[in-house]
């Protein structure tokens, strides 16, 4: 068998993100970045989370689309060859697949997408962060050797719903403001300790940190709310002053007790505002 479909990755500090955002616009349910993530709430989660968003089945079914999602970390022989069968068949339909373990990172393995087969040269064809360094192409048998199995299969059904959106939004902020402070002062204590840091990991989820509340600022401006809108702002705002201390992807000085000092009132500005909406 082989089967290709265009659906070239849309580049995103949070890699689930790009993908999601690619394989809609590939199935004509094009939805905008700051609309997936902040209704999934994977703008929220920490930076190296590569959890699926407990929000993303209702965020996609509001943006038109009917998901199948497998999150296994433990998946079985059967598992895995049922799970081979449905990226094939939605290949067949012309749909990209997300998966967990195609995109590549300088700290491991991220998702990607899945944009075609050739059972040739028994591989699949990728799309994501650094594929186009490392390969377009991912063996089945290293595919089948990942540590964890996680697809997101997606097919266009009816229209946005705009006040679901909003409505799912809100929720997961809520649910996760929580969780997002506590990762804030996780950092905090990180840096008051005598822990060395890498200076590319720590400047990488910086970024990220800075990048999604950014994100999440532009779709809370553009569906006011009397709590997120200014929250997400503030939030953009003093983690964009802590995202400048690291630069991607020298990272700054992350070691030097000075920066360090800098950084850890920026973080406590941050998941003081977070503890608040909380």
């Amino acid at each position: 068998m082989q089967a290709f479909v265009e659906a070239p990755y849309e580049y995103r500090w949070t890699p689930l993100l790009g993908c999601l955002s690619a394989q809609l616009r590939c199935i004509g349910a094009d939805s905008p970045s700051h609309v997936i993530g902040a209704a999934s709430g994977l703008l929220y989660q920490p930076p190296a989370s590569t959890d699926i968003p407990p929000h993303l089945t209702a965020a996609l079914v509001a943006c038109g689309v009917k998901p199948s999602i497998i999150d296994d970390p433990h998946a079985h022989r059967l598992q895995r060859f049922r799970a081979r069968r449905l990226v094939r068949n939605e290949l067949r339909r012309g749909r990209p697949v997300t998966a967990f373990g195609v995109g590549v990172t300088a700290f491991g393995p991220t998702y990607g997408l899945i944009v075609g087969v050739d059972d040739d040269r028994s591989a699949w064809r990728r799309e994501g962060p650094m594929t186009d360094q490392i390969s377009p192409w991912l063996s089945e048998d290293e595919f089948n050797a990942s540590r964890r199995l996680t697809l997101v299969a997606a097919s266009r059904q009816g229209d946005i719903d705009k006040q679901s959106i909003r409505r799912v939004a809100a929720e997961a902020l809520l649910q996760h403001a929580g969780s997002a402070a506590l990762d804030l002062r996780f950092r905090i204590d990180m840096l008051n300790s005598d822990q060395e840091l890498d200076p590319q990991r720590h400047a990488n989820e910086a970024q990220t940190l800075a990048a999604n509340w950014g994100v999440a600022a532009s779709f809370w401006r553009e569906h006011p709310h009397p709590d997120y809108t200014a929250l997400s702002r503030d939030l953009a705002v003093t983690l964009s002053r802590f995202a400048t201390l690291f630069p991607y992807p020298m990272g700054g000085h992350p070691n030097h007790p000075g920066v360090r000092n800098s950084a850890v009132h920026i973080l406590h500005e941050a998941a003081d505002m977070l503890g608040a909406a909380h």
